[in-house]
């Protein structure tokens, strides 16, 4: 399933039950469009010219947001393709999966991190557990803009993908289990 254009940060979403986002709605402050979206860990996401855009700068806090439809397994993946990352030291941005309905900063997630000073410049599959980080493996391979990043969960099989090819994984993990949801992460520093 594809939810837009191929140079647009978009999530697609899949597992038994697929949903899809298209982001040709006017831009907006909000991310719903197609769908329902609820920002859980803080806010900042918008949509302009037809794509998902964290708009914050300077912030050092990471933003979340889910799609608000369950899909039919906790066996699913979020593919984005990361329009653009570039500016301040630290920005991050990918797709997450098992995301629940609530609040709760628990979800896996793959994301490019870029430097400014090009010290760390890579790909980390990262998993949330009620608000603590523990990154699940990493790859060394450039950010580059325009790159398609999907996270998988499939059982106890964690994966993170770069265009296609499996970049990190599968690892086994199984702290998160039965979540539905998926959704998109970013970070601005």
């Amino acid at each position: 399933v594809h939810l837009g254009p191929i140079h647009r940060m978009v999530p697609v979403i899949a597992g038994g039950a697929a949903i899809s986002e298209s982001w040709n709605c006017v831009d907006s402050a909000s991310l719903t469009c197609d769908l329902t979206w609820t920002e859980f860990q803080l806010s900042d996401w918008e949509i302009f010219s037809n794509r998902a855009r964290l708009n914050v700068a300077n912030s050092g806090e990471t933003r979340a947001a889910r799609a608000d439809s369950d899909l039919a397994s906790d066996d699913h993946f979020c593919q984005v393709t990361l329009v653009s990352l570039a500016g301040q030291t630290n920005n991050q941005g990918g797709p997450l999966c098992r995301k629940d309905g609530t609040s709760t900063v628990t979800y896996y997630v793959f994301r490019a991190l870029i430097s400014q000073s090009a010290v760390v410049n890579d790909h980390r599959l990262t998993k949330w557990v009620s608000g603590t980080a523990t990154d699940l493996g990493n790859d060394t391979a450039d950010v580059v803009n325009g790159t398609v990043l999907k996270v998988q969960a499939d059982g106890s099989s964690i994966s993170g993908y770069r265009d296609g090819n499996i970049s990190v994984g599968p690892i086994t993990d199984t702290a998160i289990v039965d979540n539905l949801r998926c959704g998109i992460f970013g970070f601005a520093s």
